[in-house]
Formats: C-alpha cells, structure tokens, sequence
C-alpha cells in the first residue's frame, strides 16, 4: 500500500516558515506516536470510548498532513467500533505502520 502525504496545509498554517513548519511536523510525530501508544492502552484495558476517541484524534492528524490512507483506515476502525465490533491488535499494528510511514516521509523533509 502507497503511503503519500502532502504538506501544503501545514505550510499555509504555518505561512511558508520552514522553521515553525519543522517545530509542527515533529510535533506531529511525537503526538501521533503518543496517540498510537493511548489506543494500545484503552484496548488493553478494555475502554472502546477511549479508543474511539483517540483513533478519531489520529485521523484529524492524518488530516493535517493530508495522508488519505491514514484517514481511510481510521474511518475504517471507527466504523468496526460503531458497529460493535472490537478491534484488533493487528488493527493497532498496521495504524502503527501508517503512522511509521509518514514519519518517514516528514523526516525526509526535514532533515
């Protein structure tokens, strides 16, 4: 699956300024990993409210960045929590590997 993100929001948030654009994109990697880590966590312990929301959270940021597969995904678990169904580890697993692939692309520009 192709992963590709586009950064032309965040350059407008952040008026062309490459420097306040790399504070926002590394922000956007510690949080997002933090948010990954979050919806391990209310799985484990079994509260799907708190999952619901943060894989919610996950998808606006997939947004900021506008990583189309990021945000299909999300819907895709959000729709699995609507319709009561659990998701899975391996749910969580390929999230990470999203996630892991636009950090990747950002570190790129940023480096």
């Amino acid at each position: 699956m192709e992963i590709s993100i586009d950064l032309k929001l965040m350059r407008e948030i952040v008026f062309k300024d490459d420097a306040l654009l790399k504070e926002m994109l590394d922000e956007w990697i510690s949080d997002s990993e933090k948010k990954i880590s979050d919806i391990r966590e209310r799985k484990a312990d079994e509260n799907e409210t708190g999952v619901f929301n943060k894989i919610h959270e996950l998808k606006t940021n997939f947004s900021m960045v506008h990583c189309y597969t990021g945000i299909q995904f999300c819907e895709k678990l959000i729709g699995k929590i609507e319709d009561k169904n659990n998701i899975t580890d391996s749910d969580i697993d390929e999230l990470n590997e999203i996630v892991k692939s636009v950090k990747q692309q950002i570190k790129v520009f940023i480096t």
